[in-house]
């Protein structure tokens, strides 16, 4: 009986089979390298745009490109490569235009204030963090005769929301300055 309980025991050891792990890195060499001009880039699994987003790349961020197709480029990711629109990239010369002089852009506009007897100019003042989010606002000029709409009008700026400006891959906070004509 000890025999038969050696033997089986010896049997089960043999019969596991180890895990084997293949975990496939992309040793392309890259084409070239771009930087990412729109405000959030997708990379997608295929060159497509209904296909699954795989990663996402901020303005200003470096990505190797290991070829292209079309209107697309496949780049280099965290875990393996994805497409993304050349329309959503910059060469080296067009990121040095964007870093010295950077472009803001909101990621939720201010909601318009309505006033249709109002006439004249109001100018705020926003600061704004490098979250993109307006942290103080300062009114600059209100030609309208309205306080009221004046305020309306910072309220609406306040609740604003912007796209990062990023340069050397640091966010910067900044001052946005908003003007509305009515």
């Amino acid at each position: 009986m000890k025999h038969l309980a050696l033997v089986l025991l010896l049997f089960s050891i043999s019969c596991k089979q180890e895990t084997v792990v293949t975990e496939t890195v992309d040793t392309r060499e890259p084409v070239g390298v771009l930087y990412v001009a729109s405000p959030a880039m997708p990379v997608r699994e295929k060159p497509d745009d209904k296909a699954t987003v795989v990663a996402t790349y901020q303005s200003g961020e470096a990505i190797s490109v290991l070829a292209k197709k079309g209107d697309w480029a496949e780049v280099r990711t965290g875990g393996g490569s994805g497409w993304a629109k050349l329309s959503d990239l910059m060469d080296a010369e067009a990121k040095k235009q964007v870093d010295a002089n950077p472009d803001v852009r909101f990621r939720i506009m201010p909601l318009p204030v309505s006033a249709p007897s109002a006439h004249g100019e109001i100018y705020i003042r926003a600061d704004v963090n490098s979250d993109g989010e307006v942290v103080g606002t300062q009114l600059i000029v209100n030609t309208t005769g309205s306080p009221e709409l004046a305020a309306q009008n910072e309220q609406a700026l306040k609740s604003a929301k912007f796209y990062p400006i990023i340069q050397k891959n640091e966010r910067k906070p900044f001052q946005y300055f908003h003007k509305v004509t009515y």
